[in-house]
This record gives C-alpha cells, structure tokens and sequence, in this order.
C-alpha cells in the first residue's frame, strides 16, 4: 500500500496495487461514478514511470473536453511530472512539444484524436482512456483512431463502460486485446439475445444471454466497485417526482406532434421503420413536452413559453437558498432556461472557459447551473449542490446516472436530492419506463 499516494483512499491504493501487480497490461476501471477513478490512474501511471522497464516515453490521456482541466490539476496535485493540454486551436504547438518529448504527460479531449495522425508515430508507455465507453462505437473515426496508438500499458476508465447493451463492450475489450477479441459478430452472438425481422432482416434486440460466463471472462481485466461498498459515509440519494400537465397551446402542440407521429406510422407500416428515424420523432416529442414549440424551416423546433416544466422549475429553484444542477438533453432549452431563472449559468458543448463556469459555480455565488447532459454530465464534480433536476432525461439510463453522479460522490456532505419533472400524459413516462428495464439487465452484468 505505501508504494502509492498517501491522499488515496484504502480502496483506491488496493485497486492500484492490483493492477500494477496483474500479469495483464491493460485494464478497465468501471468502478462507480464518484469513486476517484481518475486518482487510480494518475497514481497508476506515476507508480509504473519508477519500474525498471520504464523507457522515458510519455503517458496520452484521452478524456472528455470538460475533464482536461481537472486532469492537468490530478496530476500536479500527485506529482511534478510536466502536463501539456491540447484542444484543436493549439494543435501546432502540441506537435512542436511531441517531436522532442518536451512533456511528460499529454492530454486531449476524444474530438481532437482523429485529427491528430501524430499520435500514431509515437511509442506511448501509457493510454488512459477517460470516459472510454466513448469509443462503444466500432465504426467511429475516434475508435478506430484510438486503436491505431500504440503504447505498453492501456487503461479505461468508465464507470459506465455498458450505455446501452453489453455488445458495446466489444469495442473496448478490442481496444485491449484486439487478439483475444478479433470478431464482433463471435462476441455478439454469444452475449446477445435476437431475432431476424422479415424480410428485411434486421435484428430485433430481446435481451442478453450468459452474463455469468461474460462477467468472469473479463474479471481479470475489469475493477469494479460501487460507492455504497467503498464510501460508506457518503450521504444517500433519493429521487423526487414532479407531475406538470400540459396546457392550452404547448398541449395543442403536443398532441398535434403526436398525431402526426402515429399517421407516419401508419404510413410507413409496411415497410422496415429504422430505429434511428423513430428515435429522431421521438426526440422530437420530448422536445414538444418542454415547453411549446413551433417547427421552423431553417432553425428546426423552436422552444418557447408556455411551458409547464419550466413553471416547476421556477417554483423549485424559488423553495430553497441551496445550489441547483438542471439538466437537459436540449441546448434551446437551456437557453429558455437561462432567460427565466435570475442568477443562473449554463455549461454546454458551445460554453467557452468550462472551468472557469465550473468553478464559478462550485465556489462563487451563482446559485443555479443549467447542463445540457452531453457537457455536463461526465467527468465534472458539482457537489456545490445537493439538489439536480432533470427537465428531461437521456434515452440512455447510463448516461443518466454520469449525470446524476456529478452531485453525488467524494466530496459530496449532503444527500442528493435528484428530481424529475414529468409531463403526464406524453412520452417521459413510457421513457421512465423504458429506462428502468434497460439498467435492470446492465446492473446484472457489472454488479453481481
């Protein structure tokens, strides 16, 4: 245990000194969201810099744009080690630095490294994927930009490494071992339960199979440890369920939406109806639930008041002194909401300066913070609140939960109060439902 940094907790020197001690190069961190994942690896990669074997080259962290920040910050609270960040306005001067290894440590966010063939020329000695369920899709330029890098040592860290089904995992377990898992379709046939759809044969997803056998076959290669088990003194988190109805125009709107939903498919019912197409009406739907909104030729939906979910939002935000994370799927929804909330803030993929938001929030007064889940709902500590409501929710519970997690995990001293904001009779409550179903079968395989 000494071997690693003492500001480690007991179980974080236990995983380091597990892995460092593994006859496995390569591993996956899934323990839960808020558990210090990012501490393991920095002090992982310290650790495996004073072996024998070490040759001088650097360490490539890939991570989430918002996350950089916090990076650069782990590393130089746990060492001196020299970090450079690269987004894709300094690209030139991250190539001039890599050419004659000027850094110990680099750092960039998952966007930039399909335009960085640089990273290939390069003899890593370690990888640390950040939030690697990013990588999920096979196809992507980012995986297959990711597999090209070569290094001794590779580590993902996800605490959600299943977003939506555990053929996902495939790509990342590739990414490790691209020897021991050469073929998807071996992978996907032994794990996933299917049926062909005729005839035009696609499949029709019914569930998993043999979770058991997957779960210890990849037992030597995966830690994984849920907060309850390890943070015994961090506070509970509890849901609260807020019930709106909608009213007069954003309820003409809606219903009309949802017409015109049902007579496309009956349109189309003869035919093979693509999933991301229904997805996308769907989306749609949920956006209609928000808050009223009109189609518009160039601009797409256009959000606007009334909007029944906004008036709770008003009144929660109005009932306490405390800090409030809101989250959305929706950008034009967080900026509905930044026009009607006083003293509110918003972090999205378009926000400039995210560490600065973030800090502002966590340590000045700004009391409100309005995420769209994408920017917000990964690799960031908010625990400045106690208190996140969703004005809608991600159709994937994994992403969800990343979202929820910003609030509750190390640091956090209160108990985190996470509330939904449903509009009855629309589709949050058949996706409440759907959600429910799917993390049943993910928790099978990463927590039994």
């Amino acid at each position: 245990m000494s071997t690693f940094h003492s500001d480690l907790y007991e179980f974080q020197a236990e995983d380091c000194n597990r892995i460092a001690h593994s006859d496995k190069d390569h591993h996956l961190i899934a323990n839960e969201m808020g558990t210090g994942k990012t501490y393991e690896a920095v002090a992982l990669d310290i650790y495996r810099r004073r072996q024998k074997d070490y040759t001088n080259a650097p360490t490539l962290v890939i991570a989430p744009l918002t996350t950089l920040g916090g990076w650069r910050k782990h590393f130089e609270d746990l060492s001196d080690l020299k970090t450079c960040v690269i987004d894709s306005k300094n690209r030139s001067k991250f190539i001039d630095d890599l050419e004659n290894y000027q850094s110990d440590v680099y750092i960039l966010h998952w966007e930039v490294l399909r335009l960085m063939p640089e990273l290939i020329k390069v003899g890593w000695h370690h990888v640390i994927g950040d939030e690697i369920h990013k990588a999920k899709n096979r196809k992507a330029k980012q995986t297959k930009a990711l597999k090209q890098i070569k290094s001794k040592y590779k580590l993902g860290l996800s605490g959600t490494p299943i977003i939506n089904r555990p053929d996902e995992l495939w790509s990342i377990l590739h990414w490790m071992y691209p020897k021991d898992y050469r073929s998807y379709w071996r992978f996907y046939n032994s794990y996933m339960l299917y049926e062909v759809g005729y005839p035009h044969g696609y499949h029709i997803i019914k569930g998993t199979k043999n979770m058991d056998v997957l779960r210890e076959e990849i037992k030597p290669i995966t830690t994984r440890r849920l907060k309850k088990d390890v943070l015994k003194d961090l506070p509970d988190k509890y849901y609260t369920d807020v019930t709106v109805r909608l009213i007069g125009t954003q309820r003409r709107a809606y219903d009309q939406m949802k017409n015109e939903m049902i007579a496309w498919i009956g349109e189309n019912e003869d035919q093979a109806i693509v999933a991301p197409v229904v997805i996308a009406k769907l989306v749609r739907l949920q956006q209609f639930a928000l808050a009223y909104a009109e189609m518009d030729e160039d601009a797409g939906v256009v959000l606007k008041t009334p909007s029944a979910k906004l008036d709770a939002l008003k009144d929660i935000v109005a009932s306490t002194d405390e800090k409030i994370v809101v989250f959305t799927q929706f950008v034009k929804m967080v900026n509905l909401v930044l026009e009607h909330i006083p003293d509110s803030i918003a972090l999205t993929g378009q926000t400039r300066h995210r560490e600065e938001v973030i800090q502002e929030f966590q340590e000045g007064s700004t009391r409100v913070l309005v995420c769209s889940i994408g920017a917000g709902g990964v690799g960031i500590t908010l625990t400045a609140a106690n208190k996140v409501v969703f004005l809608d929710r991600s159709w994937s519970p994994a992403t969800n939960l990343q979202a929820e997690d910003r609030l509750h995990r190390i640091g956090q001293l209160n108990a985190v109060q996470v509330i939904d904001i449903i509009a009855e009779n629309t589709v949050d409550l058949g996706r409440m439902q759907r959600l429910g179903q799917k993390w049943t079968w993910i928790k099978q395989l990463l927590d039994q």
